[in-house]
């Protein structure tokens, strides 16, 4: 555990010094991402689906504030989807609109929770994203999880329905209110959508009341109790629903988000409460009742340095802002190592 936390305190420090640098190195790599999964599942625009212009828009964001990833990213998806069909990129745009009024009232500060719930998605674990929101922002950090749901649902409808929308788009222009019916039908009908939002939405809020409760281990309870909301919430929607083949990844992306949230709790909130201490104090108005728990900290090294021999020479290998022993003290360090070390005092001299 040790090892552990001196490498955690290391970490922490060398954020600290290149903060700079590192943060939009972050924002590169997750504009990236984004971009590449876009261009590989919805890239009907062949001109800007392509590596050179993903790696040049994630350099864009890289430069900008974070919520640029969230403008360029709808840009690029809603010129694929006008590559597709002009009916589809409409329902896009209106669901964007929707979305940003959402996200911009209750959410402004969350937008990299938006953008990695739909990459969590390809990653089979969007189980972490209602659980480390709700540990590390506040509760209205759901609704950019919800956000980042919604996207998902929509652009993997669009995706699955590629062929028949082509085929509409294809057909006359009287076939215009079968390709509204395909984008918006897929998106409205599709009930796995409103479970997941609602387990998640279920999630966010008890993980973030349990973590919030005056409790020895409360984040270790929090993510538990995430996980097995997910886990038996999701299990029982999806019998019901008759969703099937995804028994499996539910339990496996559960585990790997389990792993990730007590990373997450090692980095942020590593306490040690077997040294909780309880204070009571009091004013002219209030008395106060006040629970500390500290940190989990790598202990801080005293090294004592001893002079001996002569002070003349060592002076060019010792820090002279140091006081210097007097000739007594001296005398009695060059006694007490020379019996330790088992040799004559006069070689000390």
């Amino acid at each position: 555990m040790t090892k552990l936390l001196e490498i955690k305190d290391q970490l922490i420090r060398f954020y600290s010094k290149y903060e700079t640098y590192l943060y939009p190195i972050v924002k590169f790599a997750v504009a990236l991402a984004l971009f590449t999964v876009i261009n590989t599942n919805i890239g009907f625009m062949e001109k800007i689906s392509r590596f050179p212009v993903a790696l040049l828009l994630a350099l864009v964001c890289a430069i900008l504030p974070t919520g640029a990833i969230l403008w360029i990213g709808a840009i690029v998806v809603l010129a694929d989807m006008y590559a597709l069909s002009m009916e589809v990129a409409l329902t896009a745009l209106i669901l964007f609109a929707i979305l940003f009024f959402v996200y911009f009232r209750f959410a402004p500060k969350d937008g990299l929770t938006v953008v990695l719930t739909p990459l969590c998605f390809k990653l089979y674990i969007p189980y972490v994203m209602p659980v480390g929101s709700s540990l590390l922002r506040s509760a209205y950090s759901v609704i950019g999880v919800v956000c980042g749901t919604v996207v998902y649902y929509f652009l993997d409808g669009i995706h699955r329905n590629a062929g028949a929308l082509m085929s509409a788009a294809n057909a006359d222009e009287e076939q215009s209110s079968s390709k509204f019916d395909i984008s918006v039908g897929q998106f409205l009908g599709n009930k796995e959508m409103y479970l997941v939002i609602v387990i998640f939405v279920i999630t966010a809020i008890v993980v973030y009341l349990v973590r919030r409760m005056e409790v020895d281990n409360a984040w270790t309870l929090a993510i538990i109790s995430g996980a097995l909301i997910q886990v038996a919430g999701l299990f029982v929607g999806y019998i019901v629903l008759g969703v099937t083949g995804k028994t499996l990844w539910l339990i496996v992306g559960n585990i790997i988000s389990l792993l990730i949230a007590f990373i997450l709790q090692f980095l942020f909130m590593n306490l040690d409460y077997a040294r909780t201490e309880r204070v009571q104090f009091e004013d002219d108005d209030y008395y106060y009742y006040v629970k500390a728990v500290p940190k989990k900290m790598v202990a801080v090294r005293e090294v004592t340095v001893k002079h001996f021999g002569n002070t003349a020479s060592m002076g060019k290998r010792i820090d002279h802002s140091r006081s210097v022993l007097s000739p007594e003290e001296e005398e009695n360090s060059r006694k007490v190592i020379a019996k330790e070390l088992d040799i004559d005092e006069d070689l000390l001299k």
